[in-house]
């Protein structure tokens, strides 16, 4: 996907301009794009008008409104995260407890002569492997919790789907946004921005409560298929 190198927003296949800072996109952003995705919905605002406040007097005024993007991540990959992350934290703190047990009555001849040293460094080493073997277990919890919530976001998705398969198509989604003259001089990225805020004002409308992310999600795979098709 291509990345703006002056405010690191992501931007669709096919889109050869930030919208915002007038710049060409570039296809990687390395260790930049890491960093970018860790950072709170607040702390883009923030960067994005501290760049555009920062630029020459004479370019156009700042928008009053920026796009935020939310970064969406499906609930079985997160699941498939948290699942991970139980498997190795358990295995380490099981592991780890064994040894420290091993330690403690003398199997493991680390400590014969260290007196309360033995005690103090097994006593912390055994909490430690504790601490993992309980997140191990709240990882392997939060797991199957959002293994149901992910077939529930399937279940959306497809009435999603079903939805605007029925109800929604190119020409209804560009009727009213612009004449077929503006729609021949506008560049790309606009009409994506313009027909993506219709389209999420109209399935917000059917669909109350959306998740953003989970919205913007569809909304962008849905336009893809009416629009890049083509």
């Amino acid at each position: 996907m291509p990345w703006c190198p002056v405010c690191k927003n992501e931007y669709r296949e096919g889109i050869k301009l930030c919208a915002e800072c007038k710049v060409e996109l570039v296809d990687h952003l390395e260790d930049e794009k890491e960093q970018n995705d860790e950072l709170s919905q607040h702390e883009k605002i923030a960067r994005m008008r501290a760049m555009l406040a920062a630029a020459d007097e004479d370019e156009e005024e700042i928008p009053e409104k920026i796009p935020v993007y939310h970064a969406y991540q499906n609930s079985a990959a997160k699941a498939e995260d948290n699942r991970t992350s139980a498997y190795t934290l358990l295995f380490v703190g099981v592991l780890g407890f064994i040894l420290v047990l091993l330690v403690f009555v003398g199997v493991i001849p680390l400590y014969q002569n260290a007196g309360t040293t033995k005690y103090l460094v097994c006593g912390v080493m055994g909490a430690m492997f504790i601490l993992f073997i309980v997140f191990g277990v709240v990882s392997m919890r939060n797991s199957k919790i959002l293994l149901i919530k992910a077939k529930s976001e399937d279940s959306l998705l497809s009435e999603l789907t079903k939805w605007c398969e029925q109800n929604m198509n190119a020409e209804q989604i560009d009727a009213g946004l612009f004449d077929e003259e503006m729609q021949d001089e506008m560049a790309e990225e606009q009409k994506y921005f313009m027909r993506a805020d219709k389209m999420k004002a109209v399935i917000s409308d059917k669909f109350m409560n959306l998740d953003e992310a989970l919205l913007e999600h569809f909304v962008d795979e849905y336009y893809q298929g009416l629009f890049e098709s083509k």
